[in-house]
């Protein structure tokens, strides 16, 4: 009889061990979790955060290409209503393709009550094109979030400009030049440019050789 109450006592020993060291596994397992459950919720409120930090970035590029385009806009509207008149205006219009922002470019005259809105190459003659590509290049030195330095330097800036408008050309460079503070220097065949400049140097070639002169 005392035999059968011992091995009962060790079966229940053997049982009671079996059930604690199961209770230290499972307090292990509901640890592992109740962290497990912790780390996933910071993973979800990083997640959050960085979506919102998207947002935020995805609306600070949109504030600095609007930025950016009433910049360009204004300075070769400036340029065009300079040289050929008040009834002209430049248009960059931003449209999201593929993914990516891509700019269509528009000249708007005005003849009275109408406007027309027409591609640069389609515009009117005089040279619109040469004089929104000059103004351009120049609106882009200050466009970047920080301004590229240094002189603007031209080939034959305005080269398919007419006669008409080279005047006005000139002092476009000219106001360009002492507003911003920035030297311009060009090559040009063109006379009225070449005067509108502080100094200036004649190239001339005779025999094969280039001479180099100043001549203001």
């Amino acid at each position: 009889m005392s035999g059968g109450i011992g091995l009962l006592k060790k079966n229940f020993e053997q049982l009671k061990e079996i059930y604690h060291r199961q209770r230290g596994e499972q307090a292990k397992l509901l640890e592992k979790e109740a962290s497990l459950k912790q780390k996933l919720e910071k993973i979800h409120q990083d997640e959050e955060c960085l979506e919102q930090v998207r947002l935020l970035l995805l609306e600070a590029a949109k504030h600095a290409r609007e930025q950016g385009r009433r910049q360009v806009e204004l300075m070769v509207t400036q340029a065009l209503q300079f040289v050929f008149g008040a009834d002209m205006e430049f248009k960059v219009v931003i449209e999201e393709k593929r993914d990516r922002p891509e700019a269509d470019f528009y000249v708007c005259s005005n003849y009275g009550d109408y406007r027309v809105e027409t591609a640069p190459q389609e515009a009117r003659g005089g040279g619109v094109v040469d004089v929104i590509s000059l103004a351009l290049r120049l609106a882009l030195l200050h466009a970047f979030p920080t301004p590229v330095g240094g002189p603007a330097v031209l080939d034959e800036p305005g080269k398919h400009v007419s006669e008409e408008y080279a005047p006005q050309l000139a002092q476009f460079l000219k106001g360009f030049s002492q507003s911003l503070g920035r030297q311009v220097i060009m090559v040009s065949h063109n006379q009225h440019l070449a005067d509108s400049a502080d100094i200036a140097y004649l190239m001339e070639m005779h025999q094969g050789k280039s001479s180099v002169r100043r001549i203001r």
